[in-house]
């Protein structure tokens, strides 16, 4: 089975012996080994350790002073003519990287076989410290295809990034500019935005890579009504590119 781990069950998973007081602790050990007996391809997605990774009362600041990193050059041509050239990508030196806290359990995450599903935005924001672990897709281009599709349609539904959108919107005509101008009293607010963000983000590259269940401990009933997660949206993900959530629990029952 193809299983995509949401942020709140792989640490678990990854590195049991940390969690001494998990009463589910039995249930995560039977997934753990499950992967280690490759009944289950376990799968990241990379927003664990871009939006997610950074913490929630530093998240304002960083979108308020992360740019693109844009490049020019310039060369001489034929007959003297100059050429001038750019290219626009993601600054790959703003991330903070890994902390010590994350960087540990990913280490076990990967000792077990952990791949992380890449989403490319353009000019978006990398963390340089998991470039070596990113999952390599036999089709790039289908998959390229797929994950934009989905994630342009969850936006639609005003989930995933259309929330950090909106909050950017009511300051400035430009989200981002918006988010810089928006007042200190909208922190938390703007944390709650790029953590669904982050949601929609990771329920596209499941999709995208054909996965058989999205492994979280969240649940529909919880979740807001514009939350990917919602009932709604779990409704029409189903219908639409037959996506199931399962619970760990339902997971380990089924190894």
């Amino acid at each position: 089975m193809n299983i995509t781990f949401d942020s709140n069950v792989w640490r678990i998973i990854s590195s049991p012996e940390k969690f001494p007081n998990e009463p589910s602790i039995e249930v995560f050990k039977a997934i753990r080994k499950a992967i280690e007996d490759s009944k289950i391809t376990p799968f990241l997605c990379e927003t664990v350790f871009t939006l997610e990774a950074i913490k929630r009362k530093e998240r304002k600041r960083f979108f308020s002073a992360y740019k693109a990193s844009i490049n020019s050059s310039v060369e001489e041509g034929e007959n003297g003519e100059l050429k001038l050239s750019f290219s626009m990508g993601p600054d790959k030196t703003a991330h903070p990287g890994n902390n010590s806290y994350l960087e540990a359990h990913l280490t076990d995450a990967i000792e077990i076989g952990f791949q992380i599903i890449k989403l490319p935005r353009f000019a978006g924001i990398v963390n340089p410290d998991i470039e070596a672990y990113y999952y390599q897709h036999s089709d790039l281009n289908s998959y390229h295809d797929k994950v934009h599709k989905v994630c342009r349609e969850i936006e639609q539904k005003g989930a995933g990034i259309s929330h950090i959108k909106e909050l950017g919107e009511r300051f400035n005509p430009q989200w981002v500019t918006g988010i810089k101008q928006a007042p200190e009293s909208e922190e938390g607010n703007i944390a709650k935005a790029i953590a669904e963000w982050a949601d929609g983000d990771s329920v596209a590259c499941h999709i995208a890579v054909g996965g058989d269940y999205f492994c979280t401990r969240d649940t529909a009933k919880k979740a807001g009504d514009k939350s990917i997660l919602s009932e709604d949206n779990l409704t029409w993900l189903k219908q639409e590119y037959n996506f199931h959530t399962i619970s760990p629990e339902g997971l380990a029952s089924k190894c």
